[in-house]
């Protein structure tokens, strides 16, 4: 069975643009290591959205409840609050933004079932543009359908 992910990068396949309707997304990338997060910025720049960034956790979680995201995406080892901590702390208050974790390490079997409730993508370091930029798309999409409901 095809993930999220996977259904929404065969639909994005169709519009080569690589830019939609939707400009208004809200990113924030979480992570302790300033090279991942200057390279997603990067990336998400040419996207045209909008990103802020954590260095861990606890930064994160008062950027959220601060700001306004609709796409998270976040590291799994860091300091001070690792990913999973945050993920389940995210998924509790707002169930509604996405998620996407990186990491560079093996996932436990518990992580695993962790990171498949609440997450739409997992993605190991080195990063691949193509797989956040479909991210991006995914999310943008999911967002077009909730507005019409």
């Amino acid at each position: 069975m095809p993930s999220p992910l996977e259904i929404c990068m065969k639909e994005s396949s169709k519009d080569k643009s690589g830019v939609d309707d939707i400009d208004s997304i809200h990113v924030l990338v979480v992570d302790d290591e300033p090279i991942i997060c200057d390279l997603l910025q990067v990336i998400l720049g040419n996207m045209q959205v909008s990103v802020d960034v954590a260095e861990n956790g606890v930064e994160a979680q008062k950027r959220i409840l601060s700001g306004s995201y609709q796409l998270v995406i976040t590291d799994i080892n860091m300091p001070e609050m690792d990913g999973i901590t945050l993920l389940r702390w995210l998924h509790q208050r707002n169930p509604d933004i996405d998620i996407v974790v990186m990491t560079g390490y093996t996932l436990t079997d518990e992580m695993l079932k962790i990171v498949g409730d609440t997450a739409m993508a997992c993605f190991v370091k080195p990063l691949e543009p193509v797989k956040i930029q479909a991210a991006i798309q995914c999310c943008r999409e999911r967002i077009r359908l909730r507005d019409h409901i």
